[in-house]
This record gives C-alpha cells, sequence and structure tokens, in this order.
C-alpha cells in the first residue's frame, strides 16, 4: 500500500474471480475471515492485493490468550498486513456462557475503559504494527451511569495509542438511534485518529424495525459524510466499502466501490 488513498473492499470469497477481474479498481481487501484451506482464489489474491487484517482477534475488555496472540500473529504474516483491526465490541459475556454478537459495544464506563485501553495496548505490543479499533454502533441506550459514547472513544484513542478506523454507518447508526445530528456526532470523535474508513449501505431490519448495515451500495448521505470525515482525517489511508455477506453480488461489489472512488474523486 503506497502512501496516497488507496480505495478497496472486503474480500467475499464466493466472490473470488470477480475480485481479481476488479484489481485496479480494487486496490486493497479486508480479511474478515481466514481463507478456506480450498479457495481457489486466495494465491492469486493475496499476490495481487494489499490484505488488511480485520478478523475477530479477542474480546479487548480482557487479556488475549497465548492462543489468540499466535493465531493474530499467524493471520498478520500470511496477510503482510500494514495495519490489525479490531472492534470495540463486547463478543461475548465476562462469564464466556451467552454469544452477544458484534452488534454490542461495551458499557461505556471509567473501569472498563481501562480494561480496554490496557488490553489495546498489549496487542498492539504483541503484534509489531499500528492497532486501529473500529466502534460499535449504539443501538440499545440503557439507563446505567457511563460516558458518552464520544467521549469514551475520545479517551480511549489518546490513552492507547491505537488508529482509529471509522465506519462511517456505524456512526450515523449510533447518531440516529441517540437522536443527534449525524454531522454533528461525528465532529464530536477523535476523527484525526482516523486511519481506514469503511463506508457501507444501510436497508431497513425488519427484525429490528429501522435501519442497519446491509449488502448494498452506500447511499448518497453516507457516502458525503465519508468525505466529511475524510477531509478532517490527516492520517488516512484506505477506504473501504464495508459489504461482507453470501448475499453480495459482483454488481453490487463493483458499484460500491466505483461509488466510492467516483465520491472521493479517485479514478480506477
Amino acid at each position: 500500500m503506497t502512501g496516497r488513498l488507496s480505495i478497496g473492499a472486503f474480500y467475499n470469497p464466493h466472490l473470488g474471480r470477480a475480485t481479481l477481474e476488479a484489481h485496479g479498481l480494487i486496490e486493497h481487501l479486508a480479511m474478515a475471515d481466514p481463507p478456506a484451506a480450498d479457495d481457489p482464489h486466495f494465491p492469486a489474491i493475496r499476490e495481487r492485493f494489499t490484505l488488511l487484517l480485520h478478523d475477530f482477534l479477542g474480546q479487548l475488555s480482557e487479556p488475549l490468550s497465548d492462543a489468540a496472540l499466535a493465531r493474530a500473529r499467524a493471520l498478520l504474516a500470511l496477510y503482510r498486513s500494514p495495519w490489525a483491526a479490531e472492534h470495540l465490541q463486547r463478543v461475548h459475556t465476562t462469564d464466556g456462557a451467552r454469544f452477544v454478537d458484534y452488534v454490542f459495544p461495551p458499557l461505556y464506563t471509567e473501569d472498563l475503559l481501562r480494561d480496554y485501553v490496557a488490553n489495546a495496548r498489549a496487542l498492539q505490543a504483541a503484534l509489531g504494527v499500528p492497532l486501529v479499533l473500529e466502534p460499535i454502533p449504539t443501538y440499545l441506550h440503557l439507563d446505567l451511569p457511563q460516558l458518552g459514547e464520544a467521549a469514551f472513544v475520545e479517551r480511549f484513542y489518546a490513552e492507547s495509542g491505537c488508529g482509529m478506523l471509522l465506519d462511517v454507518a456505524h456512526a450515523w447508526l449510533s447518531a440516529r438511534y441517540a437522536g443527534v445530528p449525524v454531522r454533528e456526532f461525528l465532529a464530536a470523535l477523535p476523527l484525526e485518529r482516523i486511519v481506514e474508513l469503511h463506508v457501507a449501505g444501510v436497508e431497513d431490519d425488519p427484525e429490528l424495525g429501522g435501519p442497519w448495515i446491509g449488502a448494498a451500495v452506500p447511499g448518497r448521505e453516507i457516502l458525503d459524510l465519508a468525505v466529511f470525515a475524510a477531509e478532517r482525517a490527516p492520517g488516512l489511508r484506505a477506504v473501504t466499502f464495508d459489504a461482507f455477506s453470501s448475499g453480495l453480488t459482483a454488481e453490487a461489489l463493483v458499484a460500491g466501490v466505483r461509488a466510492i472512488r467516483d465520491t472521493f474523486g479517485i479514478p480506477a
């Protein structure tokens, strides 16, 4: 990856051939899962694209195990990734008895902030490359004493030394469900910490009864918000079309990346 802004997408194995054919339009690929041993396209994918580690490395509210660190190092070496990405999320309950998926951010409390900072710093030191963290959209608002999302993430980045991976659709969702104007919400975040932007389509989710991220081409509002964030992010290096789904089509993959390129004025 060069010093200029790179435009890419997530690697969807069922679109391996289409992704290879889109080389040039797509410059980098975020890797959400390890490649399957029988993936016929991955060897060529690895040679033609910059690969970004964006797997689940561990829940940073707890220290990572030796096995988790070994796995993270192995993936980093396989991808030759210039940085590693993880989420500010809760994936399982503290006792390990429940799996709650990535839609749950941490409670924004002082004690969890200390844990996330310490564990993120340890992970970054263990990997030896920059670590970028992606905030998760806040859908549920609990009546508990805690910091606001913006205050929590600003302190987290300042105290951990990590970079920021801003998912623009995540911020749009957080602002919507908090009842805050989205540009006001974005402006309160430490945008100068951004290393990578994710740009996703938003669709109505019948189970939530409202919008959520979908395997769709980003709309005009999300694209304009991406530019708003990018203009305030001097360290931005990559913009990624965030669509990782077995339902994603080759046409949508290409259209999503083209929409980002057109918005940022970066020809293929």
